[in-house]
């Protein structure tokens, strides 16, 4: 007996110096406040007029309406046609200027590198395929398009007269890869047969060459094409279906446009946010992801606009698979592997 209350009395004086230590790390450690504001800067690689660039504008100001966690967010705040040195330099102004988050909005991973360090305070946002993941208080996104992409090819396999299919794009690139392997699988789903030509234009936004690329995929046979850089003029001169990417492009050529894939960034920009107040919250250092983060169809990344003038069979095939990808009973395999014409 004497032996078990000596280890009682042992452990109630553990318990009691551990009470005592918690009362006075208590009042020696101050809780982080909940942050009421909320900077942000984006830094474009082309600027609002190109698709990708003018998504993230709109996002921006959708998610400043929504107040999340209260916070009062700026207007938005950004630099165009910003590359290599000139974006190093400009993420370092805004993070010197007191800018909680500075969203880069393409491939900038190296200038994010030599500044993260400096700047432990500011949670920097790269995106898109070329970046790598280096955590801490940087973090990365991507959009990947290639669910409603697999709807467009349905609706190009079931529209094509030629069996020809044609995709024009910015760079070959996987976030690029894997829309266009989608494309030609939703067409292979409904139509053996098809071929498919694949040019690259080189550049993030470049109209004329995208018309050009365009009439030489029509004069080789092309009659539904997925332009996913923008240019729509070979559409209707040609008189061939087109296929928009990252808006809703019907209105622009509405006798052309049969379908269009829309990008939304909110679910990104809400989880980015997200993890800064985490980590403010918490009085806590940033803890980047080190493997892109992106969001589905059924996650609000992406959705699929479909043209009135489709025939009824062909939209209610594209309807179908739809609700099937977002009931999730449709899973579109995420296929980045480069792709050639045949």
């Amino acid at each position: 007996m004497k032996n078990y209350h000596f280890k009682i009395s042992n452990f109630a004086w553990i318990v009691s110096i551990g009470l005592l230590l918690m009362v006075f790390l208590g009042a020696s450690i101050s809780v982080a406040e909940m942050p009421k504001k909320l900077k942000i800067a984006t830094i474009l690689a082309t600027g609002p007029d190109e698709p990708w660039d003018g998504a993230l504008l709109e996002a921006l100001k959708i998610v400043k309406a929504e107040k999340p966690y209260g916070l009062e967010i700026n207007d938005p705040v950004y630099s165009e046609g910003v590359w290599g040195d000139s974006a190093e330099a400009v993420a370092k102004l805004y993070a010197k200027k007191g800018f909680d988050i500075v969203w880069l909005h393409s491939t900038y991973s190296d200038q994010v590198k030599k500044l993260m360090n400096k700047y432990p305070k500011t949670l920097f946002v790269v995106v898109g395929s070329g970046n790598q993941g280096l955590g801490k208080n940087q973090y990365w996104v991507y959009m990947r398009g290639h669910e409603p992409a697999y709807i467009q090819g349905i609706v190009s396999g079931m529209m094509t007269k030629s069996n020809i299919l044609g995709a024009v794009a910015s760079f070959p690139a996987d976030d690029v890869y894997d829309a266009i392997n989608s494309f030609i699988m939703g067409a292979e789903s409904v139509n053996t047969n098809v071929k498919r030509k694949v040019s690259f234009i080189e550049s993030w936004y470049d109209p004329p060459k995208a018309k050009e690329t365009a009439n030489a995929q029509f004069s080789a046979g092309a009659d539904n094409i997925l332009m996913i850089s923008a240019a729509f003029e070979s559409c209707t001169e040609n008189k061939i279906f087109c296929h928009g990417y990252y808006k809703d492009w019907l209105s622009m050529a509405p006798d052309s446009i049969m379908t269009s894939l829309t990008i939304s960034w909110v679910p990104h920009l809400r989880w980015v946010i997200d993890e800064w107040v985490k980590a403010k919250a918490a009085g806590k250092p940033f803890n980047g992801n080190m493997e892109p983060k992106w969001f589905s169809m059924a996650e609000g990344g992406s959705d699929i606009v479909l043209s009135d003038k489709l025939p009824a069979d062909v939209k209610q095939k594209a309807m179908l698979a739809k609700q099937q990808i977002l009931a999730g009973s449709l899973a579109v395999p995420l296929i980045t592997t480069p792709i050639a014409s045949n």
